[in-house]
């Protein structure tokens, strides 16, 4: 049976501002080495905790690979590789535990792993991408994420692609800020900008 995560296409460009934007579905082991190299990134480090020994990361991504609540992706920026994005079935994520999920709900976890995009002004427009990329390829009505609290970079971009604040919850390893995204108030706010029209 083809699950939720596993029916999105492999590829996904988005124009913002004149800039080329794409996910691309992760090759493995093809896309090791950049995962290694990101994941030991000093600013990568405290959000992701995935400074591990090349051994100990590589089956580390292989049991996240054969997990079928999910798909992993790269994300480009001008055609480099930039980034890593996980999109999963939140139903069937332990993020389920936390709040009362739908069948349809899709969430998140993202990084900007190459230090030369960051801080760049990409980040809002990766989002976009992703809510985009979600949106019109699953019939999900709902985005979630739970970023950690010390990470204010979704606090600065939120209301700007309609991520609305749910509560704070605390988890084993992090206290967790909730976000959604709703599909009606996403293209209310971005549908504009949307690619699509």
């Amino acid at each position: 049976m083809k699950t939720l995560s596993s029916r999105l296409p492999n590829h996904f460009n988005y124009q913002e501002k004149g800039i080329s934007y794409a996910l691309r579905a992760l090759s493995f082991p093809n896309d090791f080495p950049l995962l290694y190299k990101w994941m030991h990134e000093p600013h990568v480090i405290p959000q992701w905790q995935l400074n591990k020994p090349e051994q100990e990361l590589a089956v580390y991504f292989e049991k996240m690979r054969v997990d079928d609540h999910q798909r992993l992706y790269i994300i480009q920026i001008a055609g480099q590789d930039v980034g890593y994005l996980e999109i999963y079935e939140a139903k069937r994520d332990r993020l389920s535990l936390y709040y009362p999920a739908s069948e349809n709900d899709l969430g998140w976890h993202i990084l900007l792993g190459e230090k030369n995009v960051v801080g760049k002004g990409h980040f809002k427009a990766v989002m976009r991408l992703m809510c985009y990329f979600i949106f019109e390829h699953s019939p999900a009505e709902k985005i979630v994420g739970e970023p950690d609290e010390n990470v204010k970079s979704y606090e600065y971009v939120a209301e700007e692609i309609a991520f609305e604040v749910q509560q704070k919850i605390q988890m084993p390893e992090k206290t967790a800020i909730l976000y959604h995204c709703f599909r009606e108030k996403f293209y209310k706010k971005c549908g504009e900008c949307s690619p699509f029209k």
